[in-house]
């Protein structure tokens, strides 16, 4: 992975494993955020949303569609933030350094955890500081955190997978929450003040192992030394010419168009499960606990895309331009594969879209991002993603309309079918995927041609003199 004569090779992998302890614990919580709705609804939040209905014998029940509508629109606005913001972030990460970004991402942390826990009825808009801050915060933490991947130059995809995995094995928490609420062990407002407390951690490693763009307390891990360099490799290379890339193109395009599959999914996920039970609560939360869970298994798929992604790098150009069309392919099928189950309501097509979604989520996030990672040069990834994930960001707003369409859970087929047509349009940037890859191929061919003419001419002019 790196030069063991390395003298800042053990701090490498000190600051590779405290940055992925910290996006474990602080950068994907919010993709797990559906775990709360039961012990939100245990604290009357958004108690006011209920209404009193008679049945059949009279007996008075409470009606609350409008509470979890509210809890929904909270999740759905907490997803879009996490990904709309990402060019201004990135661009902080780019210009003023990878630390400076993470002090940002510490004040925002604060004010999500701290929202959360003085959250009571009667302040129940603060779940929506609470999920808009949590995933600013989020973003924040997980590109500053890329930067660790350009001390590893031959493995920036694997390294950039692993930070990608721990992220999205964040949202575990809130299902931990859930369990530790349920028990009597500890309450939200605690476990939220103990989430708040963890600023220090991200403090930690802003100063030992990130950077900034001022020439003063320098991490001993130092990424981009000088202004000058800066400056030098600016003017050899721009970022337009990235962002114009057919490549960066391509990705960027497939990640948002089925990036609406993992961010309409945990929103409707509770309300669905509802109807599929029957209205059953304790089996609902129970699935709900196994959804958010299952997503440790991120930690394990999100390295094997980094690997396919590295795997024979050093081939050059076409080797890893036929790694990443075989990973987009593998994640484009996943895809397709959730939308059409989706559409089915039963408890084993749900049980299905877990295992799926998995894989397809994993090798979406994490594959595109250690695709940006290792084609394109470090000193552009913070721009680079930011556009990416903003791009993505401002699709995944479409989750809000395919709520409403979705408010029955009875059809939420009929979203899951809008998800499914872009999904297939997104099927035409493959075809272009695989053309660049041939292309690369052919060219690789013709150079290894025009090689061997000319030392077989060199070869013929010794020899005639």
């Amino acid at each position: 992975m790196m030069d063991t004569k390395d003298p800042k090779s053990s701090l490498k992998i000190i600051a590779l494993i405290w940055i992925l302890i910290e996006c474990n614990l602080v950068a994907g919580n919010i993709f797990g955020f559906a775990s709360l709705f039961s012990v939100l609804k245990e604290k009357g939040i958004y108690g006011s949303k209920c209404i009193e209905v008679l049945d059949e014998t009279n007996t008075k029940s409470k009606d609350c569609p409008g509470r979890t509508i509210e809890y929904q629109l909270a999740f759905a606005l907490g997803i879009g933030f996490y990904n709309l913001p990402a060019v201004f972030i990135g661009m902080i990460n780019d210009f003023f350094g990878p630390r400076s970004l993470k002090l940002i991402a510490i004040v925002f942390h604060l004010i999500s955890w701290l929202s959360l826990g003085f959250t009571v009825p009667g302040r129940d808009w603060l779940i929506f500081f609470h999920t808009i801050a949590l995933s600013l915060a989020g973003i924040c933490t997980l590109l500053s955190s890329f930067s660790i991947a350009a001390h590893f130059t031959q493995n920036r995809g694997l390294v950039t997978a692993l930070i990608s995995g721990a992220q999205l094995a964040g949202s575990i928490w809130y299902a931990i929450f859930q369990v530790l609420i349920d028990n009597r062990i500890v309450t939200l407002s605690t476990l939220s003040f103990i989430w708040a407390s963890f600023a220090f951690l991200m403090l930690g490693s802003a100063f030992l192992f990130l950077d900034w763009r001022f020439p003063w307390i320098d991490s001993k891990l130092k990424v981009k030394a000088t202004r000058q360099e800066i400056v030098a490799t600016k003017s050899e290379d721009k970022l337009g010419r990235h962002l114009t890339n057919p490549l960066f193109i391509v990705v960027t395009l497939f990640l948002s168009c089925l990036l609406l599959t993992i961010s309409f999914f945990p929103v409707i996920w509770f309300p669905w499960l509802m109807y599929l039970t029957g209205g059953n609560e304790p089996s609902t939360i129970r699935y709900t606990f196994l959804y958010s869970i299952s997503a440790v298994a991120s930690i394990i798929i999100a390295p094997l895309c980094g690997l396919i992604v590295d795997f024979r790098g050093s081939r050059g150009y076409s080797q890893k331009m036929l790694n990443i069309s075989v990973l987009q392919t593998l994640t484009w099928i996943a895809s397709i594969a959730l939308c059409i189950v989706c559409m089915f309501n039963s408890i084993s097509a749900a049980l299905t879209t877990l295992a799926i979604l998995l894989f397809s989520r994993t090798m979406l996030v994490a594959g595109s991002q250690a695709l940006i990672a290792t084609v394109f040069p470090p000193q552009f990834i913070g721009s680079l993603l930011g556009v990416m994930w903003t791009i993505a960001g401002i699709i995944s707003f479409a989750t809000y309309g395919l709520v409403r369409l979705a408010k029955d859970p009875q059809y939420t087929w009929r979203a899951w079918l809008v998800i499914l047509i872009l999904c297939l349009i997104m099927g035409g940037h493959l075809v272009q995927l695989w053309i660049l890859y041939f292309r690369s191929k052919k060219m690789k061919k013709d150079q290894h041609l025009q090689i061997n003419a000319e030392e077989m001419q060199t070869l013929k002019s010794s020899n005639d003199i």
